[in-house]
């Protein structure tokens, strides 16, 4: 992946925000918000993840432990870390 990407119910880039891909999300129980998180890889290759200021808030399952992702701070993310935003749960993989 490479460029900023945004997940929600319906992402929309904010003004001038050079968004590369919008993946927008169900929620059966709306607990996603409507622009919820951004990812991106940084230059050193880094997936680093986001919270875009959501309602239900963003966390980093890691090594059996939760940490809430505070709204606007960058987290960098390492292989075999969990994000949950929302009712979703996304898995990170290194290729290769």
């Amino acid at each position: 992946m490479e460029g900023l990407a945004i997940v929600g119910r319906r992402p929309e880039p904010r003004a001038g925000e050079p968004v590369r891909h919008v993946v927008p999300l169900r929620s059966e129980d709306m607990s996603l918000s409507k622009t919820h998180a951004q990812f991106q890889v940084v230059p050193d290759g880094a997936l680093v993840v986001m919270d875009r200021g959501s309602t239900n808030g963003s966390y980093v399952l890691r090594g059996g432990a939760s940490k809430s992702l505070s709204p606007g701070r960058p987290t960098t993310l390492i292989d075999g870390d969990q994000v949950r935003f929302g009712d979703r749960t996304m898995r990170v993989a290194r290729d290769g």
